[in-house]
């Protein structure tokens, strides 16, 4: 009877979760079995609902789905689910096959089934890290976890391992909820897999040390390199619409995010303007107030074009789609759309002829967060009440 109350709970969930996403539980065709495919693979209590959904679609479609999430699966909870929902669909005058309806029993499996892996991530920081765990049910013996830090630009940082019960996991990201403002929010577990490799590739590159125990450590997932993942977020919000109308003035609003509010862009690229902000407002020629201020929009201008630029741009458009992803797991749409469209544009390599609000709003914020710092430095520096000639 408790198992059964914490499924009811746990479908319950994911259903509004289905709901928010603007996915409808009911429907009566294809369409609506290619909206909860989509959906599938989010996170636990999503693909729950989606099972249970595609029981109530009387297609064919909602069938076939069905068979492959059984055939993919090892879990059993999911698979339990899937039989349930095939049931439904034969009662309502489906064929859905004598195996498929659970009337035969599947043929033995040499070797134990892959247990659930399950993949999380944070925010992004103001300095471009995100926390990324892989968690894999060892029967009888908890989870195996994989604790990894990326860096924007860095890759790697940091990975752990440990053996955790799931309760200890839930009071860790309690915990980092209450005590750093820091939600982990569940992603599909080879993306997360594939970033921590792609992670590790990047500081091997870089010549980062302390990574020698990684592919042990990974080899709970996996020994061989793990194929190319499109991110998330593309089945979850379409690319295609999120730059249709003013997004561009309006994507400043992100910098009102919690978790955006204290971005700071300190990549090395950014001390030249710095110097040049500095060279502008020390000038010795006799500029008049527009000028000035058109000198500086210029300088912001060029810092938000490298800012969109080769591996920078590559790895700033990471970092937009992580947080869309992040901000469509908090249930906050709109912020979600905006940063995606902010990904896409950097995307492709040139913010455009007209202003992208935000972009233009995070240099700004980083150049009078740098030179307060500089002028910080200045004053606790006895050498700089030297004047310069």
């Amino acid at each position: 009877m408790a198992k059964k109350k914490n499924l009811d709970a746990t479908l319950k969930r994911g259903l509004e979760e289905l709901g928010k996403a603007g996915v409808s539980p009911d429907g009566e065709s294809a369409a609506q079995v290619r909206a909860l495919k989509n959906q599938f693979g989010i996170g636990r209590e999503r693909d729950l609902a989606v099972i249970y959904s595609l029981g109530k679609i009387v297609d064919r479609a909602a069938v076939d789905a069905l068979d492959k999430i059984d055939r993919e699966t090892g879990d059993k909870a999911y698979k339990k689910e899937i039989k349930r929902a095939l049931f439904r669909l034969s009662q309502r005058g489906l064929d859905v096959g004598r195996e498929s309806a659970g009337h035969q029993a599947a043929p033995a499996v040499l070797f134990t089934q892959e247990p659930e892996i399950e993949g999380y991530m944070s925010a992004v920081d103001g300095a471009g890290g995100r926390l990324i765990w892989l968690a894999k049910t060892q029967p009888g013996h908890g989870l195996q976890v994989i604790q990894a830090m990326l860096h924007d630009r860095d890759g790697l940082l940091r990975i752990g391992g440990a053996h955790m019960r799931r309760k200890e996991m839930r009071n860790i990201f309690h915990e980092l909820q209450q005590q750093h403002s820091m939600r982990m929010i569940a992603i599909p577990w080879e993306f997360a897999d594939w970033a921590i490799y792609e992670g590790y590739e990047k500081a091997q590159a870089r010549g980062q040390s302390g990574l020698d125990k990684f592919h042990e450590l990974r080899s709970i997932v996996g020994s061989e390199k793990p194929k190319t993942q499109t991110h998330p977020i593309y089945r979850k919000i379409d690319g295609g619409e999120v730059r249709e109308g003013p997004w561009r003035e309006q994507s400043r609003r992100l910098l009102d995010e919690p978790e955006l509010r204290y971005w700071v862009l300190t990549d090395d690229w950014m001390q030249q303007f710095l110097t040049q902000i500095q060279e502008a407002q020390t000038s010795r020629l006799v500029l008049n107030p527009l000028q000035k201020e058109e000198r500086m929009n210029a300088i912001v201008r060029e810092a938000v074009r490298t800012l969109c630029s080769g591996e920078h741009g590559r790895a700033f458009k990471r970092r937009m789609e992580d947080m869309a992803l992040y901000f469509a797991e908090t249930q906050r749409s709109e912020a979600a759309k905006l940063s995606l469209a902010v990904a896409l544009q950097v995307g492709e390599g040139d913010p455009g002829p007209l202003d992208v609000s935000f972009l233009t709003g995070l240099v700004q914020k980083s150049f009078a967060v740098l030179l307060s710092q500089e002028k910080a430095k200045e004053e606790e520096d006895p050498s700089s009440l030297i004047v310069k000639p």
